[in-house]
């Protein structure tokens, strides 16, 4: 059994069945880089498991489990957490108590149903909070949009179009096709900044011409390895003569007209984390559904919206902890992430022991696939059934008695 006080030396991911405050107080501090948790929203809704307490009683026992979260994270770790009206007040109050206000790195919406049975507002959304451990020394958050669902197939389409005609028929009409499709795509919600991406380079990629001055006093500019020597602008200051020649040995400098722009391809763009989130709970349920398990857990959150947390916090050796692990889903945003980019993260899960109701439709699939009715084995299966998607993926159970 693999001793949680050695977490930097874990070398499977671990699934631990078992009290998350225990289990927390055993995890070795400044080891986590990223910690995603969807805690029970105290609402009263029909669930596997009792969702209703007391507000002081629900504040209590979200209390230590926070304390816990900011002594295992890195100095530049970061906590999300999921939550909705129910208690998204006192949870906030609560997080700028422990992590600091200065701490707060934002909230975070996503949209869940088109319409509620609301009396008198259609409540369609949820929220995220974010907080760092110190966000002097939390880096910017930036993903490639390529990887992020609401852009990459606009992304993928565009580049794939231009590239098709410039082999086809040059550059020039690659050229015209880029800017129909720009015309287009400006009046679409949340692509505005597409725009900038109008140009296609001399092999059909497409890219952002950046100017290389800024405001300041007017200069030459020379770099004698590439034999450059630019004269001084009218009102301008040219950037750096090492900015600018470690761009040149990047091959990351078009010039146009004799002046020097930095180069920046559509396919390397990226993006900073957006307030609105375009995520939906039927995607969380679309994503166990594609594993058989259809039915399996109530309102599981997409994996996606896990993924672009990871590689928008996380480099690509880091540790992920999820202390309400519920269906897993933070275990495969994890396995996916490592699969599409060859990364080496690691995953931390702990999901407390419960027995589900015999005879339930849960219990039923679980029964189906030689697992004890607990809410527990509804992780460890949906891992299992990862498994047989994903190559060279493992993971380790701690905790288990007589559930598997």
């Amino acid at each position: 059994m693999i001793s949680l006080l050695a977490v930097k030396m874990i070398k499977k991911n671990l699934y631990i069945v078992g009290d998350a405050d225990d289990k927390l107080s055993q995890i070795e501090k400044n080891s986590i880089k990223l910690i995603y948790i969807d805690p029970p929203y105290n609402t009263g809704s029909k669930f596997i498991y009792n969702d209703k307490r007391d507000s002081t009683e629900w504040l209590s026992f979200i209390l230590p489990k926070l304390h816990h979260s900011k002594r295992v994270l890195k100095e530049d770790g970061v906590i999300f957490i999921s939550i909705d009206d129910s208690e998204y007040a006192s949870l906030k109050t609560l997080c700028d108590q422990i992590f600091g206000q200065k701490n707060h790195l934002g909230t975070l919406i996503t949209r869940q149903a088109t319409r509620s049975d609301s009396k008198h507002i259609n409540t369609i959304h949820e929220y995220v909070l974010c907080y760092a451990k110190n966000k002097q020394k939390t880096k910017r958050f930036q993903t490639l949009r390529i990887n992020i669902p609401s852009y990459s197939q606009v992304i993928n389409r565009v580049s794939k179009e231009v590239k098709s005609l410039f082999k086809k028929s040059g550059q020039q009409e690659a050229q015209k096709h880029l800017n129909a499709l720009l015309k287009h795509y400006k009046h679409v919600d949340g692509f505005s900044w597409l725009k900038n991406y109008n140009l296609v380079d001399p092999v059909g990629n497409i890219y952002f011409a950046k100017d290389l001055s800024m405001p300041g006093k007017p200069n030459t500019l020379i770099i004698p390895e590439y034999e450059i020597r630019l004269e001084p602008l009218k009102t301008r200051s040219w950037a750096g003569a090492d900015k600018v020649k470690k761009l040149l040995d990047n091959n990351q400098v078009v010039f146009k007209e004799g002046r020097p722009y930095k180069k920046s391809l559509l396919l390397e763009s990226k993006d900073s984390l957006m307030s609105i989130l375009s995520f939906y709970s039927r995607q969380g349920n679309h994503d166990l559904e594609r594993l058989g398990l259809k039915d399996i857990f109530d309102a599981p959150k997409p994996v996606e919206m896990i993924k672009l947390f990871i590689l928008s916090v996380c480099d690509k050796d880091d540790i992920v902890l999820d202390f309400f692990s519920g269906s897993a889903t933070t275990g495969q945003a994890v396995v996916e992430v490592n699969h599409e980019l060859s990364f080496d993260l690691k995953f931390i899960l702990i999901q407390l022991s419960h027995t589900i109701e015999e005879g339930s439709k849960v219990a039923t699939i679980l029964r189906a696939n030689n697992l004890d009715n607990d809410i527990a084995n509804i992780g460890i299966l949906r891992l299992n059934k990862l498994k047989d998607k994903v190559n060279n993926f493992s993971f380790e159970v701690e905790g288990v008695n007589n559930f598997v």
